[in-house]
């Protein structure tokens, strides 16, 4: 790419086969983000983050197929073992996703920075919207919506015809809804309604109505602002609620939050029970977790740090004190494939 990027993507994985077809789904992850870069002429850069690789596989450089053109660039920053080693529970949990993030994030050129997942594909609406609309002071989020494709085929679909799939469930600022239109009992809804509103009268208000529905699956925002924050908490943890908070912080720092409006959504590409959150797979994750002896941000501790920040007034109040986040102190390996 001869062209400064407008836009850097960072996402982060390993060559393990999480959530199963993991490699074809994020093959259709490159392949979604190349082929729109060369088609809207907008100049991207792919930071993949690959955190702590499994000797016994090959790594992402030769495992993928790495499309190029004046518009897309790839890179990809590694992270070894022995690093992943030095974070308490790095035994039970292989991947730190919000650190890994950080890494990609610190590393970018792009004045905008788009912190996604590997399973995600953008509608071409959204992409589109990259080249002209975006604002310098503002945090972007967009609707998701899941599907499901066959990723056991030969060859892979492609991500166009991924894209017009019928959506399995769309999450939304207000919640998980279905093609069927099925929510909630009112019941339910209302009990939930109400022990929300005794938590909050008993703890200083209601918190701002912000959309951390699937945030980690798009946050986009600039280089400015990631930096304000230094990037996301660096907990040794699962990621749940951790991506959440940094919505929390760009708020407290009066970054202006902006939902776009379908069709501007990502599509995301369904993986196994239990290894990323759904409402229908929580439980089994959650065991898992617990059974690992991996910790992770529960609602009540998500509310509790967000309150924490909010109480500190305007301006950036980073989780991360250190300077170094995103591990800013290492030397790490920067592969172009």
């Amino acid at each position: 790419m001869t062209a400064a990027p407008k836009l850097s993507v960072v996402a982060a994985t390993r060559n393990d086969e999480h959530g199963g077809n993991q490699m074809a789904r994020t093959q259709l992850f490159i392949n979604g983000l190349a082929e729109q870069a060369l088609r809207f002429k907008l100049p991207v850069e792919l930071l993949l983050v690959e955190w702590n690789p499994p000797p016994d596989r090959p790594p992402l450089a030769e495992a993928l197929s790495w499309p190029r053109s004046e518009w897309f660039a790839p890179r990809i920053v590694v992270v070894s073992p022995e690093l992943h080693a030095r974070f308490p529970h790095a035994d039970g949990l292989p991947l730190f996703q919000m650190i890994a993030k950080n890494v990609g994030i610190r590393r970018s050129a792009a004045e905008f920075v788009l912190a996604t997942n590997i399973d995600i594909l953008l509608s071409d609406e959204l992409f589109a919207s990259f080249a002209h609309d975006l604002k310098p002071d503002a945090l972007y989020r967009v609707d998701r919506l899941d599907i499901e494709a066959d990723l056991t085929r030969n060859p892979l679909p492609s991500p166009a015809e991924c894209r017009a799939l019928p959506w399995l469930r769309a999450h939304r600022q207000d919640g998980t809804h279905y093609p069927d239109g099925r929510r909630e009992p009112w019941y339910a809804r209302a009990r939930s309604r109400f022990n929300r509103a005794v938590w909050n009268a008993t703890h200083g208000g209601a918190l701002p109505d912000l959309f951390t529905w699937g945030c980690g699956d798009f946050t986009l925002t600039t280089n400015k602002v990631w930096e304000g924050m230094h990037g996301y908490p660096e907990w040794p943890m699962y990621s749940f609620h951790l991506d959440s908070l940094a919505l929390v912080m760009a708020y407290a720092a009066g970054v202006e939050m902006v939902t776009l409006a379908p069709p501007q959504v990502v599509h995301h590409l369904e993986h196994g029970a239990g290894s990323g959150w759904t409402p229908e797979g929580a439980r089994r994750l959650f065991g898992r977790l617990d059974a690992a002896g991996v910790p992770y941000l529960s609602g009540s501790g998500y509310d509790r740090v967000a309150r924490e920040i909010l109480r500190k007034g305007r301006g950036f109040h980073p989780l991360n004190e250190s300077d170094e986040w995103g591990l800013g102190g290492e030397e790490l390996t920067v592969v172009t494939p």
